[in-house]
């Protein structure tokens, strides 16, 4: 064998582990592995053929799941420009969409639907569009599909969607409840006070609102089932809406202050 007389000089070692990697955005950082074994096939086929076991579940997401990826690029308080909408946009659809065939129609279909055309030149509610688009892809839609699919094959469904988050100094006077916000009042944490983990100013409001919380979180795992206990100051409105034949929206609210919205699977009953 012939030695090559140009070899390719290897890197030094510190000089790959000094590269500064940038891991993808819009992603989560892990995901199940198809190995064939555990995970026999990808998970959305697997649920499109039924295979899962069909038990109760209980899911929702949060009213602005996405604040994670806007809220460090944000240009100021007062909004964001069209000029970084459009490039976020497209930033977004070059990371997720691996084919170059289509990507200028998904960016101009994505533009359009997440520009609110009444007040366009508005760039709070440019942010605010921004979010949704983040949190209906990382959150929303996932969850939403889940639902269905469980619904599909007589799971009962319970959806709901999460509006309130307590008020900190740490966080923007224009977020929504971010990914997580739910987690104080689902363990009773507005009862105790703030803590390190949650430095949060509570009110009575947010007492009222985790014992609620906590009340549809046990019931279901006792019985299957949230129940319709309410609480004084609660009303039960609904439905208001579908996401399938089988799935109605129901809202549960305290005055104007903050609301729970519930999407409940009452299949074959």
């Amino acid at each position: 064998m012939t030695p090559n007389p140009n070899p390719t000089p290897p890197h030094p070692f510190r000089a790959l582990v000094d590269q500064d990697v940038q891991p993808a955005r819009y992603h989560v950082a892990f995901g199940p592995v198809v190995d064939g074994d555990v995970v026999p096939d990808d998970p959305e086929i697997l649920m499109q053929q039924g295979e899962f076991l069909n038990y109760d579940i209980l899911i929702g997401v949060n009213q602005g799941e996405g604040l994670k990826f806007v809220e460090d690029s944000l240009e100021s308080e007062d909004g964001i420009s069209a000029s970084y909408f459009d490039f976020t946009v497209s930033n977004f659809v070059d990371n997720l969409y691996g084919y170059p065939e289509g990507k200028d129609i998904l960016r101009e279909t994505i533009k359009f639907m997440y520009t609110d055309w009444a007040d366009r030149d508005n760039g709070e509610m440019r942010r605010k569009t921004l979010l949704a688009l983040f949190t209906d892809h990382q959150w929303v839609a996932p969850a939403v599909a889940t639902a269905k699919l469980h619904a599909e094959y007589q799971s009962p469904v319970y959806f709901y969607t999460f509006y309130h988050h307590c008020q900190t100094d740490a966080r923007p006077e224009w977020a929504d409840a971010a990914h997580g916000d739910e987690i104080p009042y689902v363990f009773g944490v507005p009862m105790v006070g703030a803590t390190d983990l949650f430095p949060c100013n509570f009110s009575k409001n947010d007492v009222m609102l985790s014992a609620v919380v906590m009340t549809y979180w046990t019931n279901f795992a006792k019985t299957g089932w949230v129940g319709q206990r309410l609480v004084k100051g609660w009303a039960m409105v609904g439905p208001v809406g579908w996401l399938s034949g089988q799935l109605g929206f129901f809202v549960v609210s305290w005055k104007v202050e903050w609301s729970i919205e519930w999407s409940v699977g009452w299949l074959g009953g």
